[in-house]
């Protein structure tokens, strides 16, 4: 149990770690893109402004220290970006291609890149590594501008690579740090749950000894003086005391991290067949009508007793908060290697917290009166059971007068 707590804190951390840092990657590197981006935008208003020029005078009588902060264009920007222009007619065909201010295009190339913008209806973007803007003129022709941003987008490509492994690196280390402080969080609850099972199971062993004398007496006393109402009363305070200690000790060995049960194919349709018919004679006497739903011949893949113990759990449940006259309806059917088994009865009141009912000695005043017999413990035991194989129990309300529990198993 302590194991399962540990892993699922550990997934837990690590999904929430692991969401806060893409967040924070992801705006990172949006904002560096959305940053290079602007810049080249900055540029390509400048040059059409000016018909496709940087405005010499403009740039020269600049002052140092006169510009905005977070500018793009400055007095350098003329000397340090690579450019191309063309003009394109009306019908949107290019005329002119001007590659003077850039030596990695030629004027065919620039013209296959201006038509490609052309065909499209976009009048900014990118364009392979160039960033382009369309200006409509007066005349009705069109200039179109390519500032290249290559090496702005390298910029932003680095950045998000060295991201990324910075972000997979510092996931690894905070991995491990949670797996190895998850142990140190985790060993004092381990230790005290282990002193728990220890203390039951020494307690169990050390109660079957005064628990057999006392049998013995009360036998003895029978014998003697014959059967007496206290005879009786004792007789049946013994049985019920073994059969908590035998419950207590099989669900602490279940709980075991190492317990390891012997899987065979065990035939859940007939074991469940056999565990209900006890209680079909039982519900004939208490005006109680037990209708059985069986598929015939599920298998599952599992341990004979501890299934059979699943089953006469279950059963013995909806036969002591059964309402009389009531009935208790099993339904066993599989499908796609599930099984599903549903055991529901009629109540005279219904439970107000369902997902305690599978506490240890949990009973509600109402629904579940000490009135009804059994441990506290049958549930409980029953969902372990469940655990163990990897399944699924629950308890849901059918309508008003009516409890079900639910079973879903895997075949293997």
């Amino acid at each position: 149990m302590i194991e399962k707590l540990r892993k699922k804190f550990i997934l837990i951390t690590m999904s929430t770690v692991f969401l806060v840092m893409s967040v924070v990657l992801i705006a990172l590197n949006a904002t560096n893109y959305f940053h290079a981006a602007e810049r080249a935008d900055e540029i390509l208003n400048v040059l059409a402004e000016n018909g496709g020029e940087f405005p010499a005078e403009e740039f020269t009588n600049q002052e140092p220290g006169i510009l905005p902060p977070n500018q793009a264009v400055s007095a350098e920007t003329p000397f340090e970006t690579r450019y191309f222009t063309a003009v394109a007619n009306s019908n949107r065909q290019v005329i002119q291609i001007d590659t003077t201010r850039i030596r990695s295009v030629n004027s065919e190339t620039g013209r296959i890149y201006a038509e490609d913008v052309l065909s499209s209806a976009d009048t900014k973007g990118y364009v392979d590594v160039f960033r382009y803007r369309v200006v409509e003129q007066e005349d009705g022709t069109f200039l179109l501008l390519f500032v290249d941003s290559q090496r702005e987008l390298q910029t932003v490509r680095t950045f998000f690579q060295n991201s990324l492994s910075i972000g997979f690196i510092s996931l690894a280390l905070i991995f491990l740090l949670v797996v190895y402080f998850s142990k140190k969080i985790v060993k004092p609850v381990q230790e005290s749950i282990d002193r728990q099972k220890q203390f039951i199971t020494d307690m169990g062993h050390e109660i079957k000894t005064p628990l057999a004398i006392i049998s013995a007496n009360n036998d003895v006393q029978q014998m003697l003086n014959g059967e007496t109402e206290w005879t009786k009363s004792t007789g049946k305070q013994i049985r019920r005391l073994n059969g908590l200690m035998e419950s207590m000790l099989q669900l602490t060995q279940m709980e075991e991290e190492t317990y390891q049960p012997k899987i065979e194919s065990v035939d859940l349709s007939q074991v469940l067949r056999e565990a209900c018919e006890p209680y079909i004679l039982i519900g004939e006497q208490k005006n109680v009508l037990v209708s059985l739903d069986i598929q015939p011949n599920v298998v599952i893949q599992a341990e004979t007793e501890a299934i059979n113990k699943l089953c006469s759990l279950l059963m013995d449940n909806a036969n002591k908060y059964v309402r009389e006259p009531g009935t208790i309806q099993v339904r066993l059917n599989s499908h796609q290697h599930k099984i599903r088994l549903i055991i529901s009865n009629t109540v005279s009141e219904m439970p107000q917290n369902f997902d305690r009912l599978f506490d240890r000695f949990y009973r509600e005043d109402q629904a579940r009166k000490h009135t009804a017999g059994g441990y506290g413990i049958g549930l409980s035991l029953a969902a372990t059971i469940v655990e163990s194989y990897h399944g699924q129990i629950k308890a849901s309300p059918l309508n008003e007068e009516t409890i079900a529990f639910e079973v879903v198993l895997p075949t293997k």
